[in-house]
């Protein structure tokens, strides 16, 4: 049985403020989605359906749309109830397993960091709330049944089908699955047999290639007026097609990102950015055996989401897709095994200078070549513009 560490009750005010802080901010920023009759990727994307033809990300919207029916009331009122839940239960298991674990400042430094899904999105809100948030879901039940040692066998149930209800939704998300594979491995009881693993681990596997071949066979619809029209049928205006919905229309030899993109100025600035995250991971491995090891598996783990540079222009989130990916499986090992290199304090300086970079420097935006503030900056714009 793992000891528990003395949790450092600094550290843990600190993250705890700040996971409220942007919990809060979220929930105002879905209430401004709600008065503005929703956003046309924020929600748009939630709310492509195949009621009128098959179409990827499809099935999602028509079981909303279904659901809605049933409860008489709107759409995107059930679906900002929704994202703001899952809001909730994101950052409420991090938090809970980052107490959980003592919040030693390594841990806290790479949760702040710009990448990741907290900061990610208080920074840069257009790029949040987007379906991503249902792979992220999936990681939950076993970093829980990783912060207790129990119900194991139901938190790799839950996990499957929260991750089969996340390839479903968006087609992207088939790329999170090397990361729950290795989190689903870890959870596994030790004296579960290989075969049995490997039996558990298939199932994530053939909804991901099932959802990819859904995807595969429907790309696209040649007019996107049904699926709006079903929308306006049940109270939506008309705008809420102008993004993801109309994005439907667009083949997927035109959709797909020309090579030549990835030698452009956006896209070596971008990869400025992406080291500048990496940074945290180098602080994170110190004191640990083969620190090198360790940190080039994270580089080569970046290579899951490869594809998602050649076939969207979305970089920011596809960074964030890694960052949070790799955080959440670290969550699920440290609440597993709590090695003791987590605990070991790095220099002072070094926090410092990673921090300063990180909440003052860096702004990770969901679209290629857009800077923006810090986390620090924004907030302190924000603050300014109340007075």
């Amino acid at each position: 049985m793992t000891t528990l560490r003395k949790t450092s009750p600094g550290n843990a005010l600190c993250l705890g403020a700040i996971l409220a802080g942007v919990l809060i901010y979220l929930g105002y920023a879905l209430y401004i989605d709600w008065t503005i009759g929703g956003n046309s990727w924020k929600q748009g994307d939630w709310l492509i359906h195949g009621l009128g033809e098959p179409v990827r990300r499809g099935p999602f919207g028509s079981a909303l749309l279904t659901l809605s029916d049933a409860l008489g009331t709107s759409p995107l009122a059930v679906l900002l109830v929704f994202q703001g839940l899952v809001i909730a239960l994101i950052f409420g298991v991090v938090g809970a397993a980052a107490i959980r674990l003592g919040a030693p400042v390594k841990l806290l430094v790479l949760l702040l960091s710009p990448a990741f899904v907290v900061l990610f999105w208080f920074n840069d809100p257009q790029g949040s709330v987007r379906k991503e948030m249902l792979a992220y879901l999936a990681f939950l039940p076993l970093i829980l049944a990783s912060m207790s040692g129990r119900g194991r066998h139901l938190a790799l149930a839950l996990s499957m089908v929260a991750y089969g209800l996340a390839v479903v939704a968006h087609e992207g998300n088939v790329f999170f699955l090397p990361f729950l594979w290795l989190a689903m491995w870890l959870v596994m009881p030790s004296h579960t047999p290989l075969a049995a693993r490997l039996a558990i681990l298939s199932v994530p596997g053939l909804l991901a290639f099932a959802a990819g071949v859904y995807a595969v066979l429907h790309p696209n619809v040649p007019d996107t007026r049904l699926i709006c029209t079903h929308l306006m049928q049940r109270g939506l205006d008309l705008s809420i097609c102008d993004g993801a919905i109309a994005y439907m229309e667009t083949t997927p030899g035109e959709g797909r990102m020309h090579p030549g993109r990835l030698l452009s100025t956006h896209f070596r600035n971008f990869l400025l950015l992406y080291a500048a995250c990496l940074v945290s991971f180098r602080l994170l491995f110190q004191g640990a055996r083969h620190p090198d090891a360790w940190f080039a598996a994270v580089l080569v783990s970046g290579l899951a989401f490869v594809p998602m540079y050649l076939l969207a222009g979305d970089y920011g989130r596809w960074l964030n897709f890694h960052i949070s990916a790799l955080v959440l499986v670290l969550l699920v090992y440290f609440s597993e095994r709590r090695p003791d290199w987590l605990y070991e304090a790095p220099r002072r300086l070094d926090v410092a200078c990673v921090l300063a970079l990180q909440l003052l420097v860096v702004g990770i935006s969901h679209s290629p070549g857009e800077l923006i503030d810090g986390f620090v900056v924004k907030l302190a714009r924000g603050m300014a513009s109340l007075l």
